[in-house]
């Protein structure tokens, strides 16, 4: 069984738990991240903040009248309007005749639920069957490819855009319209519907803002770490376990982030399916996440790869239910895939106990557990749970803005243009060889003019390239981006300047200049 360590390095304490009890937590460096199944010393996490659903909700936000050129607009909160809501949510009836609503979500929502004082990363991921709960993994649709002026796409499963939604805050603060990143949910009649979709918070700014430093200069002496009857709680550098604020701690009753339930590879045979356990149960607030190749081919990109503009797409749906993910590949390929399967319970949390530190064992394998104090001991929920050995925690690598065109050294040219304007290096301190997982996303100034709408200032994962058109045929699209994982310390990224973000019917450009591009490079431990 893992051993949970409490300790000190030099005057400063520390909690770890090593993956393997023959590591010594003070001589096992940091940057070994591998080794470790969490660290209180290493604050940069893939910390997932939260997983909430968006469903079709026609009863309190009705659709009767709206039209899609002029929906009706319900504000959140209560009493609030255009310029100052959190929410705005459009609903109207669709052309099959059933509702259909398009929810927008402010920088005002993220600050006042979670405190964020920066734009977070968001992705929204709709079910393509919510009664079974089945998603739709990536795909590259190259139906663009059979007329003039065509554009092919290639997916990775969810979106992830923050735009200026009309109508939404000429007369706010910024004296235009506001960003916002949008849900759409439907329930047409007679048609497959979007009725549910999962959106997902990253404790990480989508923009080009650096991460929040919530620490200060330690002192010698402060009282850091504390997991105790009635209290577990791990403080930032310079900060003590009596501070009142939960940003100011690595962990922390009321800081519980979403669960990383399993992480790792699979290789899918075309047309096949492959099954994933996990150790605890799934949720109806579960994903994966992932990153896919055609195991022919010898690197991921993310995301996937267009080699060809009629190769067929390496393409997979997945469902949950209990402990198994189910994989089944819908190309005629083999693909190989790296999965991280996310998990929130959207519980409140439980109360009646007095354990805090918990040692069992599964049926599976030994643990340990960290839930929250006070929590049921006998039927605590996935909210309660703090740290346990079953789940996994995801190191960024990596990470920061590129200034465009100034950190882009290299210019590509001729049959490089598919991937982007120009290329850079980002080089992934990984001594332990872990997997590596890019998310990276154009970022945009936006333009000056106060009542445009429909400008980006933010396109995280997105890569699509023109085809059948004599100018711009073979290049990529102006909001791409890629990444190239050369090796486990070696990733290109590739973005596509102010190129068309459509030539339909002809050469469209947005009015947002690119700013550059922000990424994150996280290690996907293997699941224990």
């Amino acid at each position: 069984m893992p051993n949970l360590v409490q300790g000190r390095r030099g005057s400063i304490p520390f909690v770890k738990i090593m993956k393997s009890n023959l590591d010594d937590p003070l001589t096992v460096p940091n940057t070994d991240t591998g080794k470790f199944c969490f660290n209180s010393e290493i604050q940069n996490v893939g910390y997932v903040k939260d997983i909430f659903a968006v469903e079709i909700d026609d009863a309190t936000y009705p659709s009767s009248g709206g039209t899609a050129l002029s929906p009706n607009h319900y504000y959140d909160p209560p009493g609030s309007d255009k310029n100052t809501c959190q929410i705005r949510i459009d609903s109207y009836r669709g052309g099959a005749g059933g509702p259909v609503q398009q929810w927008y979500f402010f920088y005002e929502y993220f600050n006042a639920r979670y405190g964020f004082t920066f734009f977070p990363l968001v992705e929204y991921r709709p079910t393509i069957n919510f009664s079974t709960n089945q998603f739709q993994g990536p795909y590259v649709d190259i139906s663009g490819n059979d007329g003039s002026n065509g554009q092919i796409f290639s997916y990775i499963g969810s979106k992830s855009r923050t735009v200026l939604a009309r109508d939404s805050g000429q007369s706010g603060p910024s004296g235009r319209n506001r960003p916002a990143i949008s849900a759409y949910v439907s329930d047409p009649v007679g048609n497959p519907a979007v009725k549910r979709c999962l959106m997902t918070v990253f404790d990480l700014p989508i923009h080009s803002e650096s991460i929040p430093n919530n620490a200060t200069t330690p002192v010698s002496g402060q009282d850091v770490v504390k997991i105790a009857p009635g209290i577990a709680r791990v403080a930032l550098p310079g900060r003590t376990v009596a501070d009142t604020n939960p940003l100011h701690y690595v962990l922390h009753e009321d800081r519980i982030p979403a669960k990383i339930m399993a992480a790792g590879t699979v290789t899918v045979a075309a047309n096949a399916t492959v099954n994933i356990t996990t150790r605890l149960p799934m949720t109806a607030l579960t994903y994966m996440d992932f990153i896919c190749k055609k195991t022919s081919e010898p690197a991921f990109w993310h995301p996937p790869f267009i080699g060809s503009f009629t190769a067929n797409a390496n393409s997979f749906t997945y469902t949950m239910s209990g402990t198994t993910l189910s994989i089944t590949s819908t190309c005629n390929f083999s693909i190989d895939i790296i999965y991280v399967v996310y998990a929130d319970s959207g519980e409140v949390p439980t109360t009646g106990g007095s354990k805090i530190l918990l040692k069992s064992n599964d049926g599976h394998g030994d643990y340990i557990q960290v839930k929250r104090p006070g929590s049921s001991d006998v039927a605590s929920n996935l909210n309660d749970i703090m740290i346990d050995t079953r789940l996994v925690y995801l190191p960024i690598l990596a990470e920061g803005f590129l200034n465009w065109t100034s950190d882009f050294p290299t210019v590509l040219s001729g049959s490089d243009l598919f991937k982007g304007v120009r290329k850079a290096n980002v080089t992934v301190t990984n001594p332990d060889g872990l997997l590596l997982f890019p998310k990276v996303g154009a970022v945009y100034n936006l333009p000056a003019v106060a009542t445009v709408f429909d400008e980006p200032s933010a396109v995280w994962g997105e890569h699509s390239v023109f085809v059948n058109n004599p100018s711009w045929a073979g290049q990529a699209s102006g909001y791409s981006t890629w990444a190239n994982m050369l090796s486990t310390t070696s990733v290109d990224l590739f973005a596509a300047n102010n190129n068309p973000w459509t030539i339909q019917p002809g050469a469209a450009f947005y009015n947002s200049q690119l700013k550059g591009i922000r990424y994150y490079i996280f290690g996907i431990p293997q699941s224990l």
